[in-house]
């Protein structure tokens, strides 16, 4: 017993805790919130004033006094029409508040994944990540206006309800009350299965989602490589362990709703009873037996409803615990770009002395290694897959951060750290290619918004690109397809060499990014780009013809940089 008390303070203070994120990241909306519980209050209310004019209404008709049943009819008709407008204005604030706090809260988590040290979200599946953007984000904008404001209004239903049947018959309402000790003694042991549960559906959801984005991303080669079987046998494997999960959650979900439900059905068949033992015996008047109809049914609404905020709130913690852990992330440090603006239009030296750097549960990746460029030099940096020029790249953009050892820039009157501050003064083409939708110019614009058409036009020029994207139906007005899959290879590395270029950074990094081109095409880009003044430019390649280009080319060795003539 001690044991299982100690693990339910634990889950308390983890709910609490939860809880206590969930509206920090919402107390902007206390007014609005505080509203609709003044409109749902206000509903309870108008139906409570509705139940006992029916009851006089009732009595009226039977007593066969029509001045009164006219006036109370009319009485009753207007607080039914009241109660449709609130209901109408309840449900388009609810639906207005709610898209509201899912966009900003949807935005704010946006901003730290974002933000995040990119090395520790790595350890992130994108699928997850988007699981808990929409899915999660959405479970808690939901609860803001579904879980505290359904709390209040539905125990102030109960608590209504159960005043009037108290001044009616305190019998009946004693029988109303026994309902609620019993149905927490019921709920209480699937509390905490409920949530572990949860957790299981949100990870396989995730894992789902993980699967069909990547399948979806890699459907041209799925299909080159004749994998369609394959990744259909993958997906029934995925699908049937969600499918496990699903009913696993569903059957505890159905066995405590089921028993909860029980409990509210017994109470309001229990104050029906009562009171059609009363009435039998004519301690009541038909129209109180009506009240007391109408309020059973409160009373099994409310108790239903409030139910229901059981899972509805583990769900919600679930979900605040799966964005907390991504909150609790570290984030990329902000440092004062102040020496970066002073250095930027200088004769600067990018300077790497003694770089150690390893990947988490990896062996040493950099071990010592020592670089230097001077300005304006085009410098070519060789080794074998996997040799560590990536890695050293992305040290240089400030996406990894080195073990020991430094990377700086250095002028003659300022030496600044490589860091996320620094990250402005390269423009890097990676690999891959990385293309993204819309139309040429707006793919490009993205580095520097306010280009012209002949800036975009100029730097297409420089990247051999030109030619082909004027001969496009709309030019650079041409849409562009998911990851460019609308261009070849070569056309996508061009586009790709074009938007470093129009972005104008001192430094470009170009890695394995003309191996998709001819070797005329290539030479041509390369001698465009030593032509730009004032660019300094690193590039990770394997291939033999770049290297006459270069004014200096090292090579990786034993994770060390040696110099080659």
């Amino acid at each position: 017993m001690r044991y299982l008390r100690k693990l339910n303070r634990g889950l308390l203070r983890d709910v609490l805790h939860e809880t206590r994120w969930i509206y920090h990241h919402t107390r902007a909306y206390k007014k609005a919130i505080l509203i609709y519980i003044l409109i749902g209050l206000l509903t309870t209310v108008l139906s409570m004033v509705s139940a006992i004019l029916s009851k006089h209404l009732i009595n009226y008709i039977i007593g066969q006094k029509g001045w009164y049943v006219m006036q109370t009819g009319i009485f009753v008709v207007l607080f039914a029409l009241f109660k449709i407008v609130f209901g109408a204005v309840s449900n388009r604030y609810s639906a207005k508040i709610n898209l509201r706090v899912s966009n900003e809260l949807r935005a704010e988590v946006f901003g730290v994944f974002m933000n995040t040290d990119w090395q520790s979200l790595q350890q992130y599946h994108s699928g997850d990540l988007l699981n808990r953007i929409n899915t999660d984000v959405n479970t808690i904008a939901g609860s803001v206006l579904g879980w505290v404001p359904t709390l209040v209004v539905k125990s102030a239903q109960f608590l209504a309800s159960l005043i009037v049947i108290l001044y009616y018959d305190p019998t009946m309402a004693l029988f109303t009350l026994l309902s609620a000790p019993i149905s927490l003694l019921v709920a209480k042991p699937f509390v905490r299965r409920m949530r572990s549960l949860s957790n299981e559906m949100r990870k396989v959801s995730s894992d789902m989602m993980a699967f069909n984005e990547e399948a979806f991303q890699n459907a041209q080669p799925i299909k080159a490589f004749n994998l369609v079987d394959s990744f259909r046998s993958r997906l029934d494997h995925v699908q049937q362990i969600y499918y496990d999960a699903a009913m696993k959650h569903n059957r505890i979900s159905v066995i405590n709703t089921s028993l909860l439900s029980t409990v509210s059905m017994l109470a309001s068949y229990l104050c029906l009873g009562w009171g059609a033992f009363r009435l039998w015996y004519g301690a009541i008047d038909f129209g109180t037996m009506v009240l007391f109809i109408q309020l059973a049914g409160y009373l099994s609404g409310a108790l239903s409803a409030l139910f229901k905020l059981v899972p509805a709130a583990i769900d919600c913690t679930v979900s605040a615990q799966r964005i907390m852990a991504i909150f609790d992330l570290p984030r990329e440090p902000e440092e004062d770009s102040s020496a970066v603006d002073a250095i930027r239009n200088t004769a600067f030296t990018l300077r790497v002395e003694d770089l150690h750097f390893s990947y988490p549960d990896r062996s040493t990746v950099l071990d010592g290694l020592n670089l230097q460029v001077s300005h304006g030099e085009m410098v070519a940096i060789v080794g074998s897959s996997g040799s560590g020029k990536t890695t050293l790249f992305r040290i240089l953009l400030g996406l990894l951060r080195p073990d020991a050892g430094k990377a700086e820039l250095v002028s003659t009157e300022h030496t600044v750290p490589i860091s996320t501050t620094t990250r402005s003064m390269f423009a890097y083409v990676p690999q891959d290619n990385v293309i993204f939708s819309g139309t040429i110019a707006d793919m490009l614009r993205l580095v520097r918004p306010e280009a012209s058409d002949e800036d975009i036009y100029a730097a297409l020029r420089v990247a051999c690109a030109e030619g082909f994207v004027r001969e496009l139906p709309n030019g650079i007005y041409s849409p562009m397809f998911e990851r460019g899959g609308s261009l070849s290879i070569g056309q996508n590395q061009r586009l790709a060499i074009a938007r470093a270029v129009l972005a104008d950074a001192p430094i470009m990094l170009l890695d394995e990014v003309t191996s998709a081109l001819d070797l005329e095409t290539e030479e041509q880009v390369l001698q465009n780009i030593a032509a730009l003044p004032d660019k300094t430019c690193i590039i990770s390649t394997h291939r033999p013809s770049v290297l006459s280009l270069c004014d200096k080319i090292y090579r990786i060795r034993d994770k060390q940089l040696e110099i080659e003539q």
